[in-house]
């Protein structure tokens, strides 16, 4: 741990220090990315005619978007957490940063059950207001997806938790173990409950839940353990406290409405081209799945510059902050235009694991075309995740919200409709609006950069917060 902490604080060679700490959430992210991709090649790969595989597929992918609002207050949360732990554990206040563990992780067991209940409650609704036809197969295997995985959002909201304390510490590497188990597990579960069983999608669904939650239980034992923990807790750190309470939801709103606002208008999109053939949303689902794993490089050096940014802020290394978050860009962009250039001439070969070619050619066409804007689009998202991690651990969130807001609502959605329904391009509508909006965030993102001024907001938070609360008693 005082390995990571030197890396964070004080070693010189960042651009090093960055790409150590971040290849652990790499592969942590393209793990946890294999949950969805383990279901959507199981589900390509049943025994049952063409219609109803592409019906099942097609669920995945119009249900993710739902997945992922239902997930946001937990990532917001996680980003919350992080960014106070982070800027306490810089300003050596252990014992505060100790206590905003223990907040975070009793308000996610809170919140999770909560979410759990609501979700299967109101699938059914949900689905439908999307405008899926009630009768048809897409209507029955969404609604089944969706019921089914509603049982692990205690268990992620718990991982969320467990995750932000130990990147704040700088520890990358445990989350990734977890994760690696996790999805072995997932993929064992899911051939048995799939192919050997015959559940479909009802069985992939149940190996995700049953995957994620048996790591839950490790979760807390690593989190109570004082052996290579800068932040054990005990069971009074579990007592709510609403100041730290009141912290987090403060800093983290913005990043979970902002998570929220990007998974509706994901659904928004997916509404919109429901009406599209099914080998169209087949090839969309799989093209943006694949998209995902490409990005995670990116991803990961955004994450780890939130720690950056946020421990170098509690320290007062405003200048380190600074250079950090230019080292990171640099980092992202090599890396991304790199992977772009490679995986151009990977497509066919990329698809053809989750679609056959010989079986549904129009889907396995649809979905390379799809991906060369996916990849050609790769350095503008690297842009993005970069300008989000720095927004995000200086905790200024609400800037987090206003770039990943404008990027869809402003730019994506309105482009979409008006290519759809003006000039009439069909399924291209969806790409091209990508790469454009793409564009106009990282012009955003260095415009809202000037707002970030590198000032704890730690101390700031506390005592707007205490304010409140004295108001209230």
């Amino acid at each position: 741990m005082k390995n990571k902490s030197y890396l964070i604080l004080k070693d010189q060679r960042i651009v090093r220090s960055i790409i150590l700490l971040a290849l652990p959430i790499m592969f942590s992210n393209i793990f946890k990315s294999l949950h969805d991709i383990v279901d959507m090649y199981f589900i390509s790969n049943i025994d049952d005619t063409i219609e109803i595989v592409e019906a099942q597929v097609s669920a995945i992918t119009i249900t993710g978007p739902i997945m992922q609002i239902c997930q946001a207050l937990a990532l917001g949360l996680m980003v919350a957490g992080t960014a106070i732990m982070s800027q306490y554990l810089g300003a050596n206040q252990v014992a505060e940063a100790k206590k905003a563990s223990g907040q975070l992780l009793l308000l996610s067991i809170i919140v999770g059950v909560v979410f759990n209940i609501l979700l299967f409650i109101f699938t059914p609704l949900i689905i439908k207001y999307m405008g899926i036809d009630t009768n048809s197969d897409l209507y029955k295997y969404s609604v089944e997806y969706v019921q089914f995985r509603s049982f692990e959002q205690t268990g992620l909201f718990i991982i969320y938790a467990f995750q932000a304390s130990r990147q704040s510490t700088g520890d990358t590497v445990t989350p990734v173990v977890l994760n690696v188990v996790s999805v072995v597990l997932n993929i064992i579960l899911t051939w048995f409950l799939v192919d050997i069983i015959g559940m479909d999608i009802k069985g992939a669904a149940l190996a995700t839940v049953v995957a994620n939650m048996i790591v839950i239980p490790v979760c807390f034992i690593l989190m109570m353990q004082k052996k290579n923990n800068i932040l054990p807790l005990k069971w009074k750190d579990l007592k709510f406290d609403y100041r730290l309470s009141k912290m987090l939801f403060v800093i983290g709103m913005p990043a979970a409405i902002s998570q929220a606002f990007t998974s509706f208008g994901f659904l928004l999109i997916n509404s919109l081209v429901a009406d599209f053939d099914g080998y169209i949303i087949n090839a969309i689902g799989v093209g943006n799945r694949i998209n995902s794993l490409l990005l995670f490089p990116a991803m990961s050096v955004g994450t780890v510059l939130a720690t950056f940014i946020g421990q170098n802020i509690g320290a007062g290394q405003i200048n380190r902050a600074k250079r950090s978050l230019w080292m990171s860009m640099l980092i992202s962009f090599v890396i991304t235009i790199g992977g772009a250039v490679f995986l151009m001439f990977l497509r066919g070969p990329l698809v053809s694991i989750f679609i056959d070619k010989t079986d549904n050619p129009r889907a396995f066409n649809m979905c390379v075309y799809f991906l060369y804007f996916l990849i050609l689009g790769l350095p503008l998202m690297g842009i993005f995740q970069i300008w989000t991690g720095c927004f995000q651990g200086a905790g200024r969130t609400g800037l987090s919200l206003l770039l990943a807001s404008a990027r869809l609502w402003v730019f994506r959605l309105p482009l979409i409709w008006f290519l759809m329904n003006i000039i009439k391009i069909g399924p291209a509508s969806v790409w091209y609006a990508m790469v454009i909006s793409n564009f106009g965030a990282a012009i955003l993102g260095t415009f809202l950069y000037k707002f970030i001024d590198f000032k704890p907001k730690v101390s700031k938070m506390q005592e707007k917060i205490v304010k409140i609360h004295e108001g209230v008693n």
